[in-house]
């Protein structure tokens, strides 16, 4: 985050923000019904650490009743940017989304890191550029010697983060997979209409068996599929980071590319990335040129589950999967997007999948973007819940959409050596058509 700053520019800066924007934030009722949701304040048990607290610091220092001390920052970014305490607020207020505009006028006001730089400003901006960044690890895993390191626990005598950042790593596909794929494939059978496809940076450099599957589900739902091969990131850890130059650039470069494409829908299969697509009318209604083209362009955007769940016709033959499985609701799809019956209607459409859903319904799992690496001790408090509710529904598998929330989960299954699975729901379709082909 870099702590060289300024309180008195900070306070200066946040003293012009509009609070209205961010919902009736001047009519918090301080009812509470923010705080069971808040992951911070199940942790922690602090005013400080809930969304009306927060809420609360950030007026204070606009009101010049407070500083913009360096405890006021570390406040700001201990928040995970959930948006649970959005969904059930009732005055509407949008605390979360107050927060990262108080990231941003903090980041503006304060010296930047190199590697922060580096990162947000030249890496995230070509996705080729990103996987030569990923090349040492790669190799480190081919190599064996990831195994070795394993085996002896080696980098515990080296460093717990590091250790934990190891663990954390997904094992990655031989290529990227927009080096494997054409940029438009046809639909199988009767084609009914194009779909864009956004291909996310760490579903392509990661991730990339599970958007092959995406993509051969939407083929066989009969869509043309057109995958941009100079798409960027689509700005989410920047907006998380108070960066927004960049991001801008990110996002205009993005809706023109699917302009030029001339798709009818925008499809993606990352939660992260499509909550932020659909933000960019917001990002861009106060520019008079380019509002337009954000707006439509926003419209078009479906999850891969939304998507599929209103064109996948009763003629679409799934065959049976005999397993228990769970969703883990993604905070940017549950709460960014407000989608949580798609993916339940797509899954309860499986013959012999046993569906059931968590206790603790909506709560995140502790990733957050890079949080689980920045405040790793919480995350992992935060972790240690979402498995005790996973093991509750003796779940199989355990179904989610977001790489974050797929990495997070993975790690909590070895760490605490449960015996489940760890899917994206793309790839539980993909099966269910696959075996559906060979009973039908």
């Amino acid at each position: 985050m870099g702590k060289g700053f300024d309180p008195d520019e900070i306070a200066r800066s946040l003293s012009t923000l509009d609070v209205h924007d961010y919902g009736d934030v001047l009519q918090c009722m301080r009812c509470g019904l923010c705080l069971p949701t808040c992951p911070t304040y199940r942790t922690d048990g602090l005013e400080t650490q809930s969304p009306r607290g927060r809420v609360a610091l950030i007026k204070a220092v606009i009101d010049g009743k407070m500083k913009a001390s360096e405890e006021f920052v570390e406040h700001i970014y201990h928040c995970l940017d959930c948006r649970n305490c959005q969904t059930v607020c009732p005055a509407g207020v949008k605390a979360g989304e107050l927060v990262l505009e108080a990231r941003y006028r903090i980041e503006e006001n304060r010296t930047q890191p190199l590697i922060k730089k580096f990162l947000l400003n030249y890496a995230i901006l070509d996705q080729k550029r990103l996987s030569k960044l990923l090349a040492p690890l790669k190799l480190y895993q081919i190599s064996g010697l990831q195994a070795l390191v394993r085996k002896y626990d080696i980098l515990k005598l080296v460093s717990d983060d590091l250790q934990f950042m190891e663990a954390l790593s997904p094992k990655l596909p031989s290529r990227p997979l927009s080096e494997e794929i054409s940029e438009e494939i046809p639909a199988l059978g009767t084609e009914r209409g194009r779909v864009g496809f956004f291909l996310g940076c760490a579903m392509n450099l990661i991730f990339a068996d599970t958007s092959r599957a995406t993509i051969e589900n939407l083929t066989r739902a009969g869509f043309r599929v057109i995958v941009p091969k100079e798409i960027q990131c689509c700005g989410t850890p920047n907006i998380a980071e108070g960066e927004r130059k960049i991001y801008r650039e990110m996002a205009e470069n993005t809706i023109r590319i699917f302009a030029d494409r001339r798709v009818d829908y925008v499809v993606t299969d990352c939660a992260a990335c499509g909550s932020e697509l659909k933000t960019y009318r917001e990002i861009f209604r106060k520019n008079p040129t380019f509002a337009g083209k954000a707006e439509e362009f926003s419209n078009k955007v479906r999850d891969v589950s939304e998507f599929l769940d209103s064109v996948w016709t009763s003629d679409i033959k799934l065959g049976p999967l005999p397993e228990i499985v769970c969703f883990h609701d993604p905070c940017h799809l549950r709460h960014g997007q407000k989608l949580t019956y798609p993916q339940r209607n797509l899954l309860n459409r499986i013959p012999q999948l046993d569906y059931r859903e968590l206790p603790d319904e909506g709560q995140c799992c502790g990733s957050a973007g890079i949080y689980n690496i920045t405040h790793r001790n919480r995350s992992m408090k935060i972790l240690q819940s979402k498995i005790e509710a996973i093991e509750k529904t003796k779940a199989q598998t355990v179904i989610s959409s977001n790489p974050g929330c797929l990495m997070q989960l993975a790690y909590g299954a070895t760490h605490w050596n449960k015996s489940w699975n760890v899917v994206h729901i793309s790839e539980v379709l993909n099966r269910s058509l696959r075996a559906g082909e060979k009973t039908g």
